[in-house]
């Protein structure tokens, strides 16, 4: 939690004085009131001056107190401002850093970390920290003021009333220290069971025509009310703990108050005390009993942050483990375009290997097509060739560099990559193409559409390239955000286009079309499908089988020399048995 705010204050120094500066004038003003009362009923109501006298002084008292009240709430409204621009900053920033740092992180680091909870941390948690940044400045120095401020200030009145003042506020600070204990735990299970409703809410919402499709909706709901009635047992558990702050806060702030209007009955005969003294008194112990229901706020408030503040060190402690080099140009006019050195992979140290060992070369202009069954490798070979990972052995290079050396803006700027999942943006169609290329003209955008067979449908809809596309793509069929995908890669103009499974959704023709498209644009094209007849005009065709490359060669030379490969064949019909 310190390490946050050690880190995100910095910025905000002045705020972190001024603030608490005027708050604690506030409670200067507030302190002093209670004298001011007594000034009023021991010497000028309770004495024997002129009416006149008494009036005019009182007037006067009035007018301090008045000014007192002006000046207190001018100070707490500068106050406000300060805490609220500082708290807001904060949360900003954090928020900020969190979201770049989260980008910057390779999807080894990723998948130890789900997107719900990413989610939840980004919007709740931060939220959690920014609060009690406000309250940090409004309350944090304040509360306590004016517990120990009231305390002193009554050893003035009364040193015995002020004896029973200092027994009740460390009875009181000790009373917070130990609730606060008890509601940490269920502070922090509560933050990680919010992930788990946040990861079940984004199942449904971007799920919802498979859940309605298979007639689950009671299921999900059944689900979403267990898990929410786990959520709601484990806050009514930190609700009661922090329930007991006020009852207990209030019993010693009460039962000081009799003790101390005991001894005043005692002592008041005897001309110990006064009635202003009582009167001040109880005022210093109503501005006590106000001042912990702040605390015990402030004590729920951090309770929060901290197990907020915890889950976001969390995220900023991962690393990426990619590492990128500084090779900023990449010298295209290599004839070795990739190169696979005895390379292996697995997604972590547990699994078994995606890749085997695999070595092969592929030479600039080249198409090669891969093909193989499910769980064969080659959606890995997309994520080694992007760095979304990296090998766990050998090396892979390309245009003769090996692929660590290059800067990240080069390796990203020399490859282009449809996935298998069409991921579109709300917004526009162009809008969705420009992600590849900031400054493309609508002249790349046409060219990019007609080469991935997408412009005749963009061309039919009533707004061309600004029509909307609905967040995902739901307003587009699979075919569209798969044709729309490769229009997008194609309008970055990478010498090397990597099509992963990316023509799944659309039919023969318009597939075969795709293909012969690209084909022009001499590009090093690596189409992976499971789809023979999407791959047998490739130049090689690199055939994958659990992790390893068993077989490579054309069309023809695979029917006679792969077993693998006919079988796929014979499966899709491309060949007779």
């Amino acid at each position: 939690m310190f390490k946050i705010y050690k880190k995100y204050l910095k910025k905000y120094k002045l705020h972190l004085i001024f603030g608490p500066l005027f708050k604690i004038l506030e409670a200067i003003f507030e302190l002093f009131v209670p004298l001011v009362l007594k000034y009023m009923i021991d010497k000028v109501v309770n004495t024997t001056l002129d009416e006149a006298i008494k009036i005019q002084r009182l007037w006067i008292c009035g007018g301090i107190l008045l000014g007192f009240a002006i000046c207190g709430f001018l100070t707490t409204m500068i106050a406000q401002y300060i805490a609220c621009r500082a708290s807001q900053g904060v949360g900003t920033d954090i928020r900020d850093d969190l979201y770049k740092h989260i980008n910057e992180l390779s999807y080894k680091e990723l998948d130890s970390v789900s997107s719900s909870r990413l989610i939840t941390i980004l919007t709740n948690d931060v939220n959690n920290i920014q609060n009690s940044v406000a309250m940090l400045i409004r309350l944090l120095l304040r509360a306590p003021f004016i517990v120990i401020g009231a305390t002193i200030m009554s050893f003035i009145v009364n040193y015995i009333a002020g004896l029973i003042f200092l027994g009740s506020t460390i009875l009181l600070f000790l009373t917070i220290y130990i609730v606060t204990k008890l509601m940490l735990p269920y502070s922090k299970k509560g933050q990680k069971e919010l992930d788990n409703i946040t990861l079940l809410s984004k199942e449904n919402l971007s799920g919802n025509r498979v859940v309605r499709a298979f007639n689950k909706e009671d299921y999900e709901k059944t689900r979403f009310i267990k898990l929410e009635e786990k959520v709601t047992d484990i806050f009514v558990k930190l609700s009661s703990r922090q329930s007991l702050l006020d009852p207990l806060t209030f019993i010693i702030v009460n039962i000081a108050t009799i003790i101390v209007l005991y001894v005043s009955g005692i002592q008041f005969p005897k001309g110990g005390i006064t009635q202003g003294d009582i009167q001040a008194l109880v005022n210093y112990f109503t501005q006590i009993q106000i001042a912990v229901v702040a605390v015990t706020g402030l004590v729920v408030i951090f309770t929060r942050a901290s197990a907020s503040s915890n889950r976001v060190v969390e995220i900023f402690n991962l690393q990426s483990s990619i590492k990128y080099g500084d090779i900023d140009n990449v010298d295209t006019s290599k004839k070795e375009a990739i190169r696979f050195n005895n390379v292996s992979f697995s997604y972590s140290e547990k699994a078994n290997n995606a890749i085997n060992n695999v070595s092969f070369i592929i030479n600039k202009g080249e198409t090669i097509g891969i093909i193989g069954s499910t769980g064969s490798g080659k959606s890995s070979l997309v994520n080694l060739l992007n760095r979304f990972y990296d090998s766990t052995k050998g090396d892979i290079y390309l245009f003769n560099n090996n692929i660590k050396s290059y800067s990240k803006k080069a390796l990203f700027n020399t490859i282009a990559t449809v996935s298998q999942r069409n991921v579109l943006f709300n917004g526009t169609i162009k809008s969705n193409l420009l992600k590849a290329k900031n400054n493309a003209d609508d002249e790349e955008l046409i060219k990019a559409l007609k080469v991935a067979q997408a412009f005749d449908f963009v061309s039919n809809m009533s707004k061309g390239l600004d029509s909307e596309v609905y967040q995902s793509g739901k307003n587009l069929s699979g075919g569209q955000k798969q044709r729309l995908s490769i229009a997008r890669a194609l309008v970055k103009d990478s010498p090397i286009l990597i099509l992963d499974d990316s023509s799944s959704a659309l039919d023969y023709e318009t597939d075969k079309k795709l293909r012969e498209a690209i084909s022009k644009l001499n590009k090093t094209t690596l189409i992976i499908s499971q789809r023979a007849r999407s791959v047998r005009k490739a130049d090689k065709i690199f055939v994958f089988d659990k992790g390893s490359l068993v077989n490579v060669g054309t069309h023809d030379e695979l029917l006679n020399s792969s077993r693998i490969y006919k079988e796929i064949c014979i499966s899709q019909d491309e060949v007779s048995a």
